[in-house]
């Protein structure tokens, strides 16, 4: 039997990163189209606390945030609940005739900490991904084939009696811990394959950790962003780009020009590259 926990805190207790402000006054720019595709409604919704470790040797103190997993009949996708709550002011603002340094504001307040979204398909058995570097990029893929070697071992989560099972999946290697009691072939990102709900995920290394903390059946819609702005591309391209953007991250904000006219080449320090998906 389902139980359902609310867990309205983890809304309010996530510390908000430092933001970026436009100057207030007559700024002022044309309202920007939202376009999306809606797949079909959620009938289960489990919010995840996702705690991301940047580098351990620098420092032992993650950020945090809150992900959604968002569960339908045929469809289900894993985002960050910011990225849905900038969506939500997005698709507000495009109907104005312009925007403002508050409308812009209220948009800087919402930075995803889990940038990537991923759309599976029940059906089908694809995933389809969205993730953004200045522009967004979208790719498809057959869903992960995950080879689970299952445990004895068991402890509690949310009042749910859950197993031990452990992975490797595209170069890192994780333990998940899944529960019968929610009979249902899912969890946090492409992670699934268990006889029951995964309700929390960690890394070997314990930089990506995801952890449930509350349940609802609230109907949201299960959406992805379909405007023309989206690039479609392959996924070794995705890794390709994603590797550019780290080497080079000021090449990715804007087109600087030289005096004749041609394109500057814009030089910044590399960020550093450690991406969930090494493989």
């Amino acid at each position: 039997m389902l139980k359902v926990f609310i867990s309205i805190f983890i809304f309010c207790s996530v510390v908000i990163s430092a933001q970026l402000k436009i100057t207030q006054g007559n700024f002022s720019m044309k309202s920007s189209p939202y376009n999306a595709k809606i797949f079909e409604k959620s009938n289960l919704n489990i919010y995840y606390q996702f705690k991301f470790l940047k580098d351990a040797k620098i420092s032992q103190n993650p950020r945090e945030g809150v992900c959604i997993l968002q569960i339908g009949e045929n469809y289900s996708k894993f985002s960050d609940t910011k990225t849905l709550e900038k969506d939500s002011l997005s698709e507000k603002f495009s109907h104005l005739e312009s925007v403002g340094a508050k409308e812009m504001n209220q948009l800087f307040t919402y930075n995803p900490l889990w940038s990537m979204e991923s759309l599976k398909s029940i059906v089908d058995k694809k995933v389809t991904y969205q993730k953004r570097y200045k522009t967004k990029y979208e790719y498809e893929e057959l869903q992960p084939e995950l080879k689970w070697q299952l445990h004895n071992d068991s402890k509690k989560i949310l009042d749910y009696s859950c197993k031990k099972a452990t992975v490797k999946y595209r170069g890192r290697e994780f333990t998940a811990w899944y529960t019968t009691e929610v009979p249902i072939n899912n969890g946090p990102y492409v992670f699934e394959g268990l006889p029951g709900l995964i309700l929390e995920i960690e890394d070997s290394q314990n930089k990506y950790h995801f952890t449930a903390v509350g349940i609802d059946k609230k109907p949201m819609d299960i959406y992805l962003r379909n405007g023309k702005e989206i690039l479609k591309i392959s996924r070794e391209k995705f890794r390709e780009v994603e590797k550019t953007y780290h080497d080079n991250p000021g090449a990715f904000h804007g087109k600087a020009l030289n005096e004749d006219g041609s394109p500057m080449v814009v030089k910044s320090k590399p960020l550093l590259y450690d991406p969930f998906e090494l493989e």
